[in-house]
């Protein structure tokens, strides 16, 4: 049997999906963890969004196991994700690295922030923000963690803008190869 890395056809089937962009933004108070002793805000770019459940709304999200979304989402119990247009390109290789937060300014990677209902930051960018309380987290043995939010809140951008998908953009985050 081959293995999913190294089938071609398998990886190609795999590009096939359709991806949007998204910024995962979350935020937990330095008194609160256990490996950093001040406040730290974490957002990054997923491509590995969807709504998973109607009644109650619910969003699932990949993150990278060695991220540091993963244990600050895990903290905070609690994130915000932002849906981009096809207007913010330029954002997803901006929060496709480390996160700069200018906390006396409320700004990530530039981006200016609130707070939302559950702590998690609400970012100035976008088609939609909608805010999650973590409610489960799965662990499969990939090297990816899956969060499992309950919507809270949302807010819409008015915008005459379409979302962002991978197949508008250069970037490519899916198959067996990366």
């Amino acid at each position: 049997m081959t293995s999913a890395k190294t089938s071609p056809v398998i990886d190609q089937a795999l590009r096939n999906m359709t991806y949007g962009f998204y910024i995962v933004a979350t935020r937990k108070d330095g008194s609160e963890l256990t490996t950093r002793n001040e406040d730290w805000l974490s957002a990054g770019t997923v491509s590995w969004a969807i709504q998973s459940s109607f009644d109650p709304a619910m969003i699932t999200i990949a993150i990278q196991k060695d991220s540091d979304l993963n244990e600050t989402i895990g903290r905070s119990s609690a994130f915000s994700l932002t849906v981009l247009g096809k207007q913010d390109e330029k954002l997803v290789k901006k929060f496709a690295n480390d996160t700069d937060v200018d906390y006396s300014n409320n700004k990530v990677n530039g981006i200016s922030y609130t707070e939302g209902k559950t702590g998690a930051p609400i970012l100035d960018c976008g088609l939609a923000t909608i805010e999650c309380k973590l409610v489960e987290t799965l662990t499969p043995s990939g090297d990816h963690v899956l969060f499992v939010g309950k919507v809270q809140d949302g807010q819409q951008h008015e915008r005459n803008d379409k979302p962002l998908t991978e197949a508008d953009t250069r970037f490519e985050y899916g198959g067996t190869s990366n």
